[in-house]
């Protein structure tokens, strides 16, 4: 295609894209909002999480550390009563015992200081490592009394050696079956360092920079105490025991029986958290404690919510930045394409008239034609380098009075009906209009027809005007039917009264029968003429049409004055909606339609009465159509006969009027439906389509 140069002034609408960005700017200014609104809601929800999380963590802690103090100590005193069970264990000194003590103690990787045995009298026979102790008595200690007593292990209280430094003594009877009884032989036992207990599981963890742990046994001495070694050795009412310390009586009150959980307690000015779980160490039930200063979770939750802070000003941030670029990137990309698509927009409707378009060049080259002329021109492809004389008359110079002569003339838009000569043959008649493409005068600008073609109006006008005359001739006939009728109602009267009158004879009375009914018949065909011709008037109501047609064909069943023995079926839609019809009109309909066909089976037969319903295909999607089919198998319509069924007094009948299937077509079309027929084999169908009006 050609480059056209024509001036194209688009309309940009700076309104709108002011409106988007004043939207753009608002829905920029919401989110900023609602950030703060919803960090805020985040930092008072985050807060209470920081603080349960970090309670959870600290009674977690608590249970781990007593849970891995006793399995620890089951471990130790599992290997006491493997170790009891050897049986060189029996021997009284001698090197395979301390073989023995020396696995175990290098199996236990140094966890316990010694592993040693006593005799049934209390006296250490073996010991590894060597100790000064290997010989004496130690019958005294109450963890031997009492695992001599019981026969079972026992675990003795944290004893205090020297200094600071506390044991921890598990012992494991060394058993001997006589004669059915168990004999005690003496016992294995094992010594464990506190310290090493400190050093496995209250010195590696830190909750926070001043958060420790600490070992409480049953009788309140505190054993275990990394962060204050001076509390180790002294009983908690005495540690805590001056004033302005609160809240430790019912934290160690509660830890003395066993119980788990978590408290608040203050401790020289400092308030702290405390989280606690019992320890089971043999007959004793001691307590793990871990605690925290609270002003170091407070600023733990400063330092989180600082970070935090900084991340929505961040994200504020991002977002103000992200509202205003998106801003002007809209603006810039739609000040740039506006141009564009207002060209592109332009082709469309071009192309999307339902009447001709084209562009005319300087030298009546055609070069650009939209579908609908060329469709109106019989035209398959485009016409781009034929002069529009050629294209549009077959002449071979420019036509006379030529109205894109005259426009460039003038400089004006120009008018004119031409008579065209398309390719397809079909010569019509159509109006052009011509509009300049530039308001240079210089040179000859590009021209824009416009052309209507008037085949389809003046069809329209003719069959308007022919309408206008039948309608015209109607109300004349009609006119003259009714001025007709008054007499003919006389005279039916009259030849009545003279059938009756004793005073003929009796071809008299003959006579007046004959006048009689040919005044009736021929006031029967006046009367369905007026019917015919008076403007319909519907009376509509809401009713179900299935019912209708139900009771119809219940009547007609009822009759039985058919020629032939005929079935009459009804196929009605299930769920028929209710509609809004004439009720009498359609009746007129359904009993003539059922009496056509009956009248058309010349032999037993069947009537079908069917309706439906659905969707208009391609139309609104809340529209729909009702359906109602009437077929029979009779003889069917002469096919030549066809296009005059629905025409007044049409008739094929011996006796009858023609008015029935044109009275159906009237009532049909008044409801603003159609109807129609089709050639069956055998027999006749009629479908009358009625819209569903709720």
């Amino acid at each position: 295609m050609k480059q056209i140069n024509i001036n194209k002034n688009y309309y940009k609408d700076f309104t709108k894209i002011h409106l988007i960005i004043f939207f753009l700017g608002l829905f920029t200014l919401f989110l900023v909002v609602e950030t703060l609104i919803l960090s805020s809601e985040y930092r008072d929800s985050m807060a209470n999480d920081v603080l349960e999380q970090f309670n959870n963590q600290q009674i977690n802690l608590a249970r781990q550390t007593a849970g891995g103090i006793e399995k620890f100590l089951a471990d130790i005193l599992r290997d006491l009563k493997l170790l009891s069970k050897y049986p060189n264990i029996f021997s009284r000194g001698g090197d395979s015992v301390k073989t023995i003590l020396e696995q175990f103690y290098e199996k236990n990787d140094q966890d316990v200081i010694h592993f040693y045995r006593l005799d049934e009298k209390g006296i250490m026979t073996d010991i590894f490592p060597d100790n000064v102790a290997q010989g004496k008595d130690f019958s005294f200690r109450n963890y031997f009394a009492m695992t001599r007593k019981t026969l079972t292990p026992h675990v003795s209280k944290f004893i205090k050696v020297q200094g600071d430094y506390w044991t921890l003594v598990i012992a494991c009877p060394v058993l001997r079956n006589h004669e059915g009884k168990k004999q005690f032989k003496g016992l294995v036992a094992a010594t464990i360092s506190v310290s090493k207990l400190s050093a496995l599981f209250f010195e590696p963890f830190a909750l926070s920079k001043g958060s420790y742990g600490w070992l409480m046994d049953d009788e309140g001495t505190i054993i275990i105490n990394p962060f204050h070694m001076e509390w180790v050795g002294k009983n908690i009412n005495s540690v805590f025991g001056s004033n302005g310390e609160k809240g430790i009586e019912a934290i160690t009150s509660r830890m003395r029986k066993g119980d788990e959980g978590l408290g608040n307690y203050t401790y020289r000015a400092v308030d702290k958290y405390a989280a606690f779980s019992p320890l089971r160490i043999g007959q004793r039930v001691c307590s793990v404690a871990i605690c925290a200063p609270i002003e170091e979770v407070k600023q733990f939750m400063h330092v989180t919510f600082g970070k935090e802070r900084k991340l929505l000003a961040f994200v504020i941030l991002a977002i103000i930045i992200a509202g205003v670029s998106i801003m002007f990137l809209t603006r810039h990309i739609y000040l740039a394409r506006l141009e564009e698509h207002s060209w592109g927009r332009l082709m469309e409707i071009y192309k999307a008239m339902s009447n001709g378009a084209c562009i005319i060049a300087p030298d009546y080259t055609i070069v650009l034609i939209n579908p609908a002329l060329l469709k109106s021109m019989g035209a398959e492809a485009e016409p781009i380098t034929a002069p529009c004389y050629v294209f549009f008359t077959g002449q071979q110079q420019p036509c006379r009075e030529c109205p894109i002569k005259d426009t460039w003339d003038r400089g004006a838009p120009s008018y004119a009906l031409k008579r065209f000569t398309p390719l397809s043959g079909k010569i019509f008649t159509a109006e052009v209009v011509t509009l300049p493409l530039s308001l240079t005068y210089d040179v000859r600008p590009h021209v824009f027809c416009y052309i209507k073609n008037l085949t389809e109006e003046i069809t329209l006008k003719k069959k308007l005007t022919q309408s206008q005359k039948m309608a015209e001739i109607g109300e004349l006939a009609a006119g003259i039917a009714h001025e007709i009728r008054n007499p003919l109602l006389s005279i039916c009267s009259a030849s009545e009264m003279l059938k009756d009158s004793p005073n003929h004879d009796t071809d008299e009375i003959a006579l007046a029968g004959v006048i009689h009914t040919e005044a009736r018949a021929l006031e029967n065909v006046i009367r369905e003429f007026l019917l015919y011709a008076r403007p319909p008037m519907l009376n509509r109501v809401q009713f179900q049409l299935n019912h209708l047609i139900e009771k119809i064909c219940d009547e007609a069943r009822a009759r039985q004055d058919f020629r032939f023995p005929i079935t009459i079926e009804t196929r009605c839609a299930k769920g028929l909606p209710k509609a809004y019809l004439d009720k009498n009109r359609l009746s007129q309909v359904i009993w003539n339609l059922l009496q056509n066909a009956v009248d058309a089976i010349e032999k037993p037969g069947v009537v079908r009465i069917t309706t439906a319903w659905k969707d208009i295909k391609g139309g609104h999607p809340r529209r729909k159509n009702i359906y109602l089919i009437v077929e029979d198998t009779g003889k069917g319509v002469d096919p030549e006969l066809e296009k005059d069924i629905f025409k007044p007094f049409f008739t094929t009948k011996e006796k009858g009027l023609g008015m029935g299937l044109a009275l159906v077509q009237q009532a049909v079309e008044s409801h603003q439906g159609n109807i129609r027929h089709e050639s069956n084999s055998p027999g006749t169908r009629f479908v009358v389509t009625l819209p569903l009006m709720s």
